[in-house]
């Protein structure tokens, strides 16, 4: 189960700066009078008028700016306390937000007592275990045979697929290399690798186009990249990809980067 705190720290930030503005406002219009702004509908628009003692004074076109201030004010006051009060109950549910807890019911249980139990939510060791169940690997049928050894122990058809994978396996991420994937129109296309994400337990599919300056590879690779968008797999969601050619080598920071900001 994904932890959400560090989205609603994220979050309280984003609060953090609106309501510094909202104070910088309230700082400049600090010697705006308080007064109450009425308004009623006409042909072209609208008409004002300041309320004072019970009597209604029309606002002409000259003193549109002095009532825009007030106006403005009154929404900057009800946005700094709008914005106050939904980070103040946020940061009240970060402190009771503990998800250790659910993950302690099973995990705190003693080993006898865990062959008895089917965990309502899986723990990410029978997740993965489950996933690589389902999602089986080597599936393409094309005849030829990789020549290059992974860190995990298979053949893989390119240089760049090695390293890929190896840095799947130095991250510790859940893969599977050429898995069997059905498009919408019934198509069967082979991604390189299916990757888990398991912090989110979300599973990805990622590509490698190792010619992209080749323009009949080109070509098809915009064909499967759409292929892929009319089945409904987003990029940067449930579809990464490298890429490389002759002139441009394979960037392994911009992968582990990807890693680290996508599947990690």
């Amino acid at each position: 189960m994904e932890d959400y705190r560090n989205k609603l720290k994220e979050q309280v930030d984003q609060f953090d700066f609106y309501i510094r503005l909202a104070e910088e406002r309230l700082k400049k219009s600090k010697k705006i009078k308080k007064q109450v702004v009425c308004t009623s509908t006409r042909k072209k628009g609208y008409q004002y008028y300041l309320m004072e003692n019970g009597k209604r004074t029309y606002v002409k076109k000259r003193d549109m700016d002095m009532v825009r201030g007030i106006v403005q004010k009154d929404y900057d006051e009800a946005m700094y306390k709008a914005l106050t009060t939904v980070r103040h109950h946020i940061q009240r549910f970060i402190k009771e937000y503990d998800l250790s807890l659910i993950d302690k019911v099973y995990s705190g249980m003693a080993d006898a007592r865990k062959q008895l139990v089917q965990p309502l939510i899986p723990t990410d060791e029978q997740f993965v275990e489950e996933w690589y169940r389902t999602h089986k690997g080597n599936q393409n049928s094309f005849p030829e045979q990789g020549t290059y050894l992974t860190a995990h122990g298979e053949r893989v058809r390119s240089k760049s697929e090695k390293i890929i994978a190896d840095l799947f396996e130095k991250h510790k991420v859940p893969y599977r290399y050429e898995p069997m994937l059905k498009l919408s129109e019934g198509r069967f296309v082979y991604p390189d690798f299916v990757v888990l994400n398991v912090r989110r337990r979300k599973t990805m599919y990622w590509e490698h186009f190792g010619l992209i300056t080749d323009g009949d590879y080109a070509k098809k690779t915009l064909q499967k990249l759409s292929a892929y968008e009319d089945s409904g797999y987003v990029v940067g969601e449930d579809l990464l990809f490298s890429m490389e050619s002759e002139q441009i080598p394979l960037n392994v920071t911009l992968i582990e980067q990807k890693i680290h900001k996508y599947i990690l």
